[in-house]
């Protein structure tokens, strides 16, 4: 165990020799003796203060000097500090710079005059001092920056106390790294919390000679001046944080755009209650809508109880009879929009469909639409969210229902109101005041972003739409019908999926012509009475009306119009029959008429070259002749199979 002397600790602490004892000998200093020759007194005894009983500060000392006894120089700093250059310097510096340049230069000049130099140094300094009173100013120092200009440059002309870095930090580069393996996480602890896992983190290693730990307030300017701010964000808050608040974004520019080149859609939802005249309590509904982009004009919207493609639709097709059909559409990735009759399933697609035989064409695609998403999580993308605020700030908080973004902003009014639905607008006088604020507010104020110039929405739409792309209704009916998945053709048609029911299609022409077949549906939502029905290939097959099952309670007449219609099929087949199926010869008649062609036509006759004449002798003719009765003498078949095998070889 490493130990000192009573003497060694006294040179140590400044101390008397004699006074370290006698707080030893009170128990105030740990020590212990040591019976070791040569040491001590006259009974050899003497007194041991083991280091690990040094105060810190006070071991620190002992350790420096023992070092400067072995000859270990203390290192300051692993570099020496780089001068600065002059866009480093701060402005204060830069004047002070200037300062000693002027000052040196008069200096020089003062000192080339007949004279002693100590005589006109003192002079000079005199004259300087009046006129800089502030300032500490020696004959000394003047000499010490003139070295300075001349051996290191003007760099060296700036006060470099307290700048060198080499000071004793208040929290050890040791003791912070633990610190922030605590206070960069997630879980956004304290600055206090922090410094007691690291103080409970020191005990633990046996690193004492680290603590006390300095103040919270060091750790907090240590915090800000050894990290940075992203990577406190990122650490603490997450990647979606630091992306939007830290990471730098990528600038679009508006100017070669034209109008209905890019349309944004999205869905909002009002921070207002409103009375929908169903429920008790009141409810708050939906914006969505469709934005131009370069003219940031809202073209199209639909006031929903909830989000869903049918508003998307509705939306669209607003937007499309009054201003054309868009080049692109950008979208998030809500199920509202990846529908796969809408605009695809995009990243949502399963493998199952993704080998689907058939890929059926969207509406978008009908419409010649190309369908963008943004990134997920990524409201930048969008520009249409920046018009929602100005909807909720210029729009929303008009109402006496408003709700505020967040419970922070959420009136106090409410806890009065805001449990009973006819407190609050009618959902259909609400919808009118939509109506209202977007097309003669949002859209007529002046804009002055990137390509606005302070001009309105409709101002800037008129001047950059160049083309047009336009539908007539009937067009459009077609083009913006809904489609269901590839399907087989059943005895009872086809059908669509509504609500989770299925609702069955048929008719004469797809049961007769296309059963067994895939195909699928296209339909309009609003109008469920006929369906059209394609096959795999895109092609128009025929339509489809609705059919509707019977119960078993059902009256004579339902019964009697279903069983009209099931032989209304059966007549379709017979007639089918009757005009395609038709005996024009009797099948007997004409298989004998074949047979007889047959023969008359054979002309496949044997005509061999060679004919030679073969006969039995006597004895094997008697013998078949009793064979088959020719007399009433007994038959030797053995003779005559035996006699006739003779005949054969030979």
């Amino acid at each position: 165990m490493e130990s000192l002397t009573v003497s060694e600790y006294a040179k140590l602490t400044g101390r008397t020799s004699r006074y370290i004892r006698q707080q030893i000998s009170e128990g105030k200093i740990q020590a212990f003796g040591s019976a070791e020759k040569g040491r001590g007194g006259v009974s050899g005894f003497s007194y041991q203060i083991p280091t690990s009983a040094l105060d810190p500060k006070l071991y620190s000392k002992y350790k420096r000097e023992q070092d400067r006894k072995n000859g270990i120089k203390e290192m300051r700093s692993e570099k020496p500090q780089a001068l600065p250059t002059l866009e480093e310097m701060s402005e204060c510096e830069r004047r002070e710079v200037a300062f000693w340049k002027k000052t040196i230069g008069e200096w020089r000049a003062f000192r080339s005059q007949e004279g002693k130099k100590k005589e006109l140094d003192k002079i000079f300094l005199e004259r300087l001092q009046e006129q800089y009173p502030e300032m500490q100013l020696s004959v000394r120092m003047i000499q010490r920056k003139d070295k300075a200009l001349r051996e290191q440059g003007e760099a060296a002309l700036i006060d470099g106390r307290g700048k060198h870095g080499n000071h004793k930090k208040a929290v050890p580069d040791e003791v912070f790294a633990v610190f922030t393996s605590y206070y960069l996480d997630e879980s956004k602890k304290g600055v206090r919390k922090c410094m007691d896992l690291t103080e409970s983190y020191l005990k633990h290693e046996h690193k004492e000679d680290l603590l006390p730990l300095a103040s919270p307030q060091s750790f907090a300017r240590e915090i800000l001046r050894s990290i940075p701010p992203a990577a406190l964000v990122l650490c603490r808050e997450g990647m979606k944080a630091c992306t939007d608040k830290m990471l730098p974004y990528i600038h679009r520019t508006y100017e070669d755009l034209q109008g209905n080149d890019i349309w944004v859609c999205d869905n909002h939802t009002f921070d207002v209650f409103v009375n929908d005249g169903k429920h008790e309590k009141p409810v708050r509904v939906y914006l969505t809508a469709f934005q131009d982009v370069r003219s940031r004009k809202f073209v199209g919207w639909y006031v929903t109880l909830s989000p869903s493609s049918s508003a998307t639709l509705i939306a669209l097709r607003r937007a499309i009879e009054k201003y054309g059909i868009p080049k692109r559409i950008l979208s998030d990735n809500g199920r509202e929009f990846l529908t796969f009759d809408i605009g695809g399933r995009g990243f949502r697609k399963s493998r199952k469909l993704a080998k689907e035989e058939h890929e059926i064409p969207t509406i978008l695609q009908n419409l010649g639409i190309e369908f963008t998403t943004a990134m997920v999580r990524n409201a930048r993308a969008k520009i249409i969210e920046r018009a929602f605020l100005d909807v909720k700030n210029g729009f929303s908080k008009m109402f006496e229902g408003y709700t505020g973004g967040t419970i922070a902003e959420r009136p106090e009014r409410l806890k009065k109101t805001g449990k009973d639905a006819e407190n609050f607008i009618l959902l259909p006088e609400f919808i009118k005041y939509v109506d209202m604020y977007i097309e003669g507010i949002f859209n007529k104020h002046k804009h002055y972003g990137v390509g606005m110039d302070g001009r309105t929405p409709d101002q800037v739409y008129a001047a950059c739409l160049t083309e047009q792309r336009i539908a007539t209704p009937e067009q459009l009916n077609l083009m913006m019908l809904r489609n269901t998945r590839m399907q087989k053709v059943t005895r009872d048609g086809v059908y669509v999926t509504l609500y989770g029911e299925k609702v069955p299609f048929n008719s004469t022409e797809l049961n007769f012509y296309h059963i067994n077949r895939k195909v699928y549906v296209r339909y309009n939502p609003d109008d469920l009475r006929e369906v059209r029905v394609y096959d795999d290939h895109d092609r128009f097959l025929c339509t489809a009306q609705q059919t509707d099952s019977l119960s078993y309670f059902a009256d004579k007449d339902k019964v009697k119009e279903q069983i009209h219609k099931n032989r209304k099929y059966a007549r379709a087949v017979q007639d089918w029959v009757d005009i395609n199926v038709n005996k024009s010869f009797d099948e007997l008649d004409l298989i004998m008429w074949q047979a007889e062609r047959n023969i008359e036509e054979d002309g496949c006759r044997p005509d061999p070259s060679i004919v030679k004449i073969h006969a039995l002798d006597e004895k094997a003719v008697e013998q078949l002749q009793k064979a088959v009765g020719f007399d009433d003498d007994p038959i030797d078949y053995t003779m005559a199979v035996e006699r006739l095998r003779d005949m054969k070889e030979g």
